[in-house]
């Protein structure tokens, strides 16, 4: 959740959604890569490499060592067929999205979290 410039992370990547009609962002961390390129705008692309430079920390931080970790992915999605009035503000329209991270393990265990809810863009 981070801040950039003038919106936060999800509400850029909501915007280039609805402006490209890509509604799904596919990001490898341990390869520092993501698709589609088109949502791939600088704020978006500059805040994915930030996170995953971040990642061997976080994972660190958790107790555990990357040498555990085979694979670990990020895939954001919204639903850009829906849209309701942001209870803040009328004039914001958000969207519901998930955010599901895999990591899997040096055994090939799966370990999974989803996070699901509604966002907008600030501008």
């Amino acid at each position: 959740m981070n801040y950039i410039n003038d919106d936060y992370f999800l509400g850029h990547l909501l915007k280039q959604a609805r402006a490209t009609k890509l509604n799904r962002l596919e990001v490898d961390i341990l390869n520092n890569t993501a698709e589609p390129e088109e949502l791939l705008t600088k704020p978006i692309r500059s805040s994915i490499d930030n996170w995953n430079k971040r990642f061997p920390e976080l994972v660190d931080s958790s107790g555990s060592t990357m040498e555990f970790v085979k694979q670990a992915t990020m895939v954001i999605e919204f639903d850009l067929q829906k849209q309701r009035a942001y209870a803040g503000n009328n004039n914001l329209l958000e969207s519901p999205f998930y955010c599901e991270i895999s990591i899997v393990d040096d055994r090939g265990k799966i370990y999974r979290h989803r996070h699901e809810g509604w966002w907008f863009p600030e501008s």
